[in-house]
């Protein structure tokens, strides 16, 4: 580890979706924790993102830096996160935020130079003008990932990746990459990455970040009280016994898988709780208003002994590492398999789009620690087979289970002191001052 006694200054800059927004500021919680000072770049809606690290930091050590939010023609008034906006509007996020980049030179060329930072920790999807700003003030620019190397190395591989093609581009040639995965887990990849792709050698897996805060608002509040939830759960005589499906903050299933799973549920008669703040709305109805209960008419009622429905964003960290609760039903995207893995609870394999497909092949067919059930965003599942599905996954004797919790041991001991995750972040923050 490099040694150095300076602590840096380091200005974060998150992409404003919640998937890239959590693991970010974990990420910043643990260098706090190191003794830097930072600085929280967000727009204004984003700004109740920090309230959990405010609460434990204090103004001297933690700062927030709030420009507004770049209009644009194509992102209506008042939006400013991405799960705000179908995935295809990406490109028009993207385009906003590199509008970001006149107001923070701006507000850097005001400051003393004693003030400026000595790192930007930016993410990698925003890094084209980071790396810029970053070069006009002599400032290492950090990229952040929070995704894994078998996903990085696999996308990077592919020949057409149309506007990704840039950010890979800025983020090889940044100072460094912060990956939230862990060393033990896919060692080959991250030194595929390392080697193969990267201008640079620097790759810090950091992972898993854990919550900074036990709680249960990242990144929404419950629609159900946290004590209900927590009570149901405890009302639970047998241990692993709960399925819990959700598919995060991006996913809108039609009604017609909303329709399924709710058959499949009733079928297998396991217990579970079901988050469909999106999933309960009408994605593709006629009269545009997006807002009617696909739910089926009386499913509630039928499951009430055995179910608990939540719309709205659900406390999901508690949820997963509940004792009651055994499987989770995901879209797989990564930040919910770590937390699915941190909890001990195997992971059914829903992929939709994106980095899912990815995260299949490595959790599922390479590793064999998660099963599959679901195949993308379009298939219906059928509802007898997923029900199967359903009551097999609350086993404790499945392989995959037995796989899954020898990982969540590698990955608890990488980020306890002394192991690869815990020395990456020393050794990241150390080289922020050199």
């Amino acid at each position: 580890m490099t040694t150095t006694t300076k602590k840096p200054h380091v200005l974060v800059i998150p992409f404003p979706q919640s998937g890239h927004m959590v693991p970010h500021l974990d990420l910043t919680h643990q260098i706090l924790l190191r003794g830097a000072t930072v600085t929280v770049l967000v727009t204004p809606k984003n700004s109740s993102y920090l309230d959990s690290l405010r609460s434990l930091h204090s103004p001297e050590h933690f700062k927030t830096l709030i420009l507004p939010f770049p209009s644009h023609p194509c992102i209506p008034s008042g939006v400013e996160t991405l799960q705000q906006l179908p995935l295809e509007a990406i490109v028009h996020m993207f385009e906003a935020l590199s509008r970001l980049h006149d107001p923070l030179v701006d507000f850097l060329s005001r400051q003393p130079p004693s003030d400026l930072p000595d790192a930007i920790l930016g993410s990698s999807f925003l890094s084209p003008w980071i790396n810029k700003v970053a070069d006009a003030f002599s400032i290492k620019s950090i990229c952040f990932l929070p995704i894994n190397a078998h996903s990085i190395s696999v996308m990077w591989a592919q020949e057409d990746r149309s506007f990704f093609n840039d950010l890979e581009t800025a983020t090889t040639e940044s100072y460094g990459l912060v990956v939230n995965t862990f060393y033990e887990l896919e060692p080959q990849f991250v030194e595929t990455v390392k080697t193969r792709f990267l201008n640079h050698h620097r790759i810090w897996t950091v992972g898993p970040l854990l919550p900074f805060k036990a709680g249960v608002d990242r990144g929404g509040q419950s629609s159900v009280p946290p004590a209900k939830v927590s009570a149901w759960l405890d009302s639970c005589p047998e241990d692993n016994s709960v399925v819990y499906i959700g598919f995060g903050s991006q996913i809108r299933l039609t009604a017609e898988q909303t329709a399924a799973l709710a058959a499949a549920l009733e079928k297998s008669g396991v217990r579970f709780i079901w988050a469909v703040r999106d999933a309960a709305k009408k994605v593709n109805s006629s009269d545009n208003s997006g807002e009617e209960d696909v739910i089926p008419a009386g499913f509630e009622e039928r499951v009430k002994e055995k179910g608990l429905v939540i719309r709205g964003w659900a406390p999901q960290t508690m949820i997963l590492e509940h004792r009651a609760v055994g499987s989770y039903l995901t879209h797989l995207g990564w930040g919910s398999v770590l937390e699915g893995m941190v909890g001990g609870v195997l992971l059914l394999a829903w992929p939709m789009q994106a980095d899912h497909f990815f995260n299949t092949t490595l959790v599922v067919d390479k590793l064999r620690a998660a099963v599959r059930v679901g195949e993308n965003r379009d298939s219906v599942p059928d509802s007898d087979e997923l029900a199967r599905v359903l009551a097999e996954s609350v086993r404790e004797d499945l392989p995959e289970r037995v796989t899954l919790m020898k990982l969540r041991e590698k990955g608890m001991e990488a980020i306890k002191e002394g192991g690869s995750s815990y020395k990456n972040l020393d050794d990241l923050v150390a080289e922020m001052c050199v």
